[in-house]
Formats: structure tokens, C-alpha cells, sequence
């Protein structure tokens, strides 16, 4: 194992990483390279990324029943406004913005942060706010590493911390895409989806511990136009419409 990953905290976006490519998960997590391309054409997405930080804050302040201010952009009221007409307000149940859990798996752990976890005498509901435009399949979307990853711990851990033992059908993530859709897309938890993510969680985590960064990594050559070390790797010019943590290499073999 490489000393670096001794006690490394995993998350969705590593474990995705490492899906996608082990030599960008090296770069990252090892090296720890952090590639940032200032030109013009990389503008439009630092900007995005700020702009969705800023909406995570609103979201955040809405949720814990502070004042969001009257000074946001009409896209951010738009967005707020499809919030309020989705999830309306209970003081029966628990609603915990920004909220962050980890779980030991061997010597390492495994986080999540959510944008939005509701709780109910008999459920758990997982929201994730998503700010970009990028359309994908119900398919792509249940099968990413995000959803694997946070449902997975919302069965291990959330349920555990608030003393519930409620049916793992009731365990239900949200995606709302607020520019493209409006309504949220529902992935439902089943015992086999649960068992599949335990094993698939544990087996990334032991092979990324157990492979000796120090030799030759190979890159994920269909992935690196979707890559921030494009350009580091390559020298050729990064799709920045393309990049996003959340991407999953499934994507682009069935555009394959």
C-alpha cells in the first residue's frame, strides 16, 4: 500500500476516479496534482463550478430556515422556487442540509457529504441538487458511483446514527436536474442493490490499496477528452463541457 492511502478517506468522487482512470486517480490522490488550465475556454466552467457552490449555500440556508436574502440571480430564485414546490416543508420529519458521514472499511473510510437528507419515522430520502445541463439515462444515473456510494452509506450509517431500522425499499435518492427537468429522477434501494454496492465499494477500495502506484499506470485513453489532465497528458485541448466529477465512464461506452 502506498503510504499516501494508509488512512485515506475514499469518497465518491475518488473511488470514480479511479473507476475512470487509475492514472488520474494517481495524479490526484497521490501526486497531488491539482491541474487548473487558466485560458479562456476553461472561464465558462470554473464559473459553473462557483455558481453551483453558491446554489448548494442557498440551499443549505433554505433548509435550516435562514433568510436567503432577496440579492440572487433569477436563475437561483427559478430553482429555489421548483425546491419549494417539490419538498414541501414537515416539522414531523428531519431535514439535514450539507450533511456529511463516514464509515470505517478497514484501515481506511468512506464520506459522503449530501446536499439534502429527509428523514421520516420510516424513511430516508437523499436529494442531490445538480446544476449542470448534462442529460443521462435513468440508467447511467442509478448506476453511478455517487448513488451507489450515498445510498449505500445512508443504509449503513444514517439509519444507525437516528436509531432506525426501517426497510431498505424506503432508502430513495433524489437527483434534481434543476435546469433540464422538473421534478426529480427516484432511485429506489433493494437488499440485491445494497449487496452489490457493498462488495463493489470494498473491492475498488482493496485494489486501489494493493496496486503499486510507484510502477507504470496505465491511462484510460477513451477517457481523457473528458479529462482535466488532458492536457497535461496529452497536450491536447480539454473538453470542458464535458468535465464533471460525477461522470461515469458507462457514458461514454455506450457512446461508443
Amino acid at each position: 500500500m502506498d503510504q499516501k492511502l494508509k488512512y485515506f478517506v475514499y469518497s465518491q468522487n475518488s473511488l470514480n476516479t479511479f473507476k475512470s482512470c487509475p492514472l488520474k486517480f494517481k495524479y490526484k490522490y497521490i501526486d497531488n496534482i491539482n491541474w487548473k488550465f487558466d485560458g479562456v475556454e476553461s472561464r465558462d466552467y470554473y464559473e459553473g463550478l462557483k455558481s453551483g457552490s453558491e446554489f448548494h449555500l442557498l440551499c443549505e440556508r433554505y433548509f435550516k430556515n435562514i433568510p436567503i436574502g432577496e440579492n440572487i440571480s433569477e436563475e437561483f430564485k427559478l430553482w429555489i422556487e421548483k425546491i419549494k414546490n417539490i419538498i414541501e416543508i414537515d416539522d414531523s420529519k428531519i431535514y439535514l442540509p450539507e450533511y456529511e458521514v463516514r464509515i470505517k472499511i478497514g484501515q481506511n473510510y468512506l464520506t459522503a457529504k449530501y446536499d439534502l437528507v429527509i428523514i421520516d419515522e420510516n424513511s430516508i430520502e437523499i436529494w442531490d441538487w445538480k446544476t449542470e445541463s448534462q442529460n443521462s439515462s435513468y440508467k447511467n444515473i442509478e448506476s453511478r458511483m455517487q448513488t451507489i456510494v450515498y445510498m449505500y452509506l445512508a443504509k449503513e450509517v444514517i439509519q444507525k446514527i437516528y436509531n432506525m431500522d426501517i426497510p431498505i425499499e424506503n432508502i430513495r435518492m433524489k437527483y434534481f436536474r434543476l435546469k433540464i427537468d422538473n421534478s426529480p429522477i427516484t432511485i429506489k434501494y433493494t437488499n440485491e442493490k445494497y449487496m452489490i454496492s457493498k462488495s463493489l465499494i470494498e473491492n475498488y477500495i482493496n485494489n486501489i490499496s494493493n496496486l503499486n502506484f510507484d510502477e507504470t499506470i496505465q491511462k484510460n485513453k477513451k477517457h481523457c477528452k473528458y479529462c482535466e489532465f488532458n492536457k497535461l497528458c496529452n497536450n491536447e485541448t480539454i473538453n470542458y463541457d464535458m468535465i464533471d466529477e460525477n461522470f461515469d465512464y458507462e457514458m461514454i461506452e455506450e457512446d461508443d
